[in-house]
């Protein structure tokens, strides 16, 4: 098994160091309240950081109202805190603040339960506030002071962990390379890389308006090829699925139909490994070499169809699956390589 210290891990630690020392100072009891904020604020992004402290600002805000107005009317006995947290969490949900539920439960249950008789001592509750409004600033100071996300490497990275794999298994599955139980794994790794990928990626465009970046056009150009590259991504799980479920009876069934699929499949494979490369700046790919390898593509493509036509309904249903997909993976190369082109040219300009 593995075992990496990310940079979020040492900041989520040192945000939990920050709220304990500055608790400590201010002679603040229950200092792992902050503590339990800080963990839950640190957030993938600076500006999500700085919009989960206004959540937790009303939400807190919410909870507090409720914990008071519950031990004037129903008192503090354990039932009645817990009719209290579930209203809580119900009008939490209602105002779309989901991700503040566990600090209102805490900061609930923590003013109810030590209260005196159906009051709360509001001194009391202005510590528990500020124990949370510490935990959350300390988390929000660290991710912005602390290795601030460089959110376009961080996205290449995942893209590039996840192509690599992809193109590991486009090659393994048609030569039968390895084994089933390694492959299903490898499936599975990367169907969670991509999603990953693609939630990051939302992540950035969501947040795109309100980064603190230098060249923003340059930056949202790069953003652009990622999202295709994520999409392209999603394409070739797409055929190692149909090739998984497919394949073998596509070679039972007819030996050119199968030769086509797994000629396809290197062509395909080196094609979107060269785009990856040109990205990086690793390789110059000829542009009549490629429109000649493209061709190339096509007419295989065509032999393919051709080989279906006249073909019986069920060897339709074998080998459609497989040729849509392989169709589709490569309609989305070829839009990824046009953006790559002019990302380099735009880039070139810059410099």
């Amino acid at each position: 098994m593995d075992f990496t210290i990310g940079p979020r891990m040492v900041k989520t630690g040192l945000a939990v160091a920050l709220t304990l020392m500055i608790t400590s100072l201010l002679s603040l009891e229950l200092g792992f309240i902050g503590a339990i904020a800080s963990i839950m604020a640190m957030r993938p992004s600076i500006m999500r950081s700085f919009t989960y402290i206004k959540d937790v600002a009303l939400a807190n805000t919410v909870g507090i109202v409720f914990a008071i107005l519950g031990a004037i009317l129903i008192g503090t006995e354990p039932i009645a805190i817990g009719f209290v947290v579930i209203i809580s969490i119900a009008v939490i949900i209602k105002l779309d603040l989901e991700n503040t539920v566990n600090l209102v439960v805490l900061m609930v249950v923590t003013l109810m339960a030590s209260s005196t008789g159906n009051e709360i001592d509001m001194v009391y509750a202005l510590q528990r506030v500020s124990l949370v409004a510490i935990g959350v600033l300390s988390a929000f100071v660290v991710n912005a002071v602390i290795f601030p996300p460089n959110h376009k490497k961080m996205l290449y990275k995942m893209i590039k962990t996840s192509s690599d794999r992809s193109h590991l298994l486009l090659r393994a599955i048609p030569n039968k390379k390895m084994s089933i139980p390694q492959m299903k794994e490898d499936e599975d790794t990367l169907e969670e890389q991509i999603k990953k990928a693609r939630d990051y990626y939302q992540i950035i465009y969501d947040e795109r308006n309100r980064m603190f970046i230098r060249n923003r056009l340059s930056f949202l150009r790069t953003i652009i090829v990622y999202k295709q590259m994520i999409t392209v991504l999603e394409r070739q799980y797409t055929l190692i699925e149909s090739l998984d479920r497919k394949l073998s009876e596509i070679e039972d069934m007819s030996e050119n139909k199968s030769f086509l699929i797994k000629k396809l499949m290197e062509e395909i494979n080196n094609y979107s490994e060269n785009i990856m490369m040109m990205f990086e700046g690793k390789i110059i790919l000829d542009k009549d070499l490629q429109r000649e390898t493209k061709s190339a593509m096509r007419l295989t493509i065509n032999d393919l169809i051709t080989e279906l036509q006249g073909s019986d309904f069920q060897k339709w249903t074998k080998v459609f699956p497989v040729a849509n997909s392989i169709i589709d993976l490569f309609t989305e190369l070829e839009r990824l390589e046009k953006l790559v082109r002019v990302h380099q040219t735009k880039e070139e300009k810059r410099k």
